[in-house]
């Protein structure tokens, strides 16, 4: 039996190969779209957020950080991606000016592997990557396995579940 100190130890070690991956890939080729600045992925997600309920308890945490406004303003757009049917979605955590994460040392696996991972059957999703790759070739990228990373993460992770329904249990949960 895991202990909850050793699972989050388990998660950080494994956000850590991720950010070592994706460092080693975005250097070595300054063609890389995947930097500060970039968040078409953050606008054009293809579902809500999956998570498990360890990465939950690690992204509350980021959550508590915030000032209380932008907080309310992200649980806005959380009610409001719970009603929205159609894709693409965007992420309620990303700060719409700026294009940057509001809670970027805090996010989820999904959004940390994205564009440096590839799956079993070699698929990449991100269409700037994907046009870039036949550009200039993937010969020397070693890509993570994202369904090694989401097996690895789901072990000590707990069920997963849309980052809504997350939110929804944190609201019953509040006074």
């Amino acid at each position: 039996m895991t202990t909850p100190d050793e699972a989050r130890r388990a998660l950080e070690a494994i956000y850590a190969r991720v950010e070592a991956r994706a460092a080693d890939i975005s250097g070595s080729h300054d063609w890389w779209p995947c930097r500060r600045g970039c968040d078409h992925c953050c606008r054009h997600l293809a579902a809500p957020l999956p998570i498990t309920q360890l990465e939950w308890r690690y992204l509350e945490e980021g959550l508590q950080q915030l000032p209380p406004e932008t907080l309310a303003e992200i649980r806005e757009r959380v009610d409001a991606l719970s009603r929205q049917e159609a894709r693409p979605y965007t992420c309620p955590l990303l700060d719409r000016k700026t294009g940057a994460c509001g809670v970027y040392a805090h996010r989820p696996l999904s959004c940390r592997s994205y564009g440096f991972a590839a799956t079993r059957d070699g698929g990449l999703f991100c269409h700037f990557i994907l046009d870039l790759v036949g550009k200039h070739g993937d010969a020397d990228i070693v890509w993570a396995n994202q369904d090694a990373l989401e097996d690895a993460v789901a072990r000590p992770g707990g069920p997963t579940r849309p980052l809504f329904e997350w939110f929804a249990e944190l609201k019953r949960r509040e006074p």
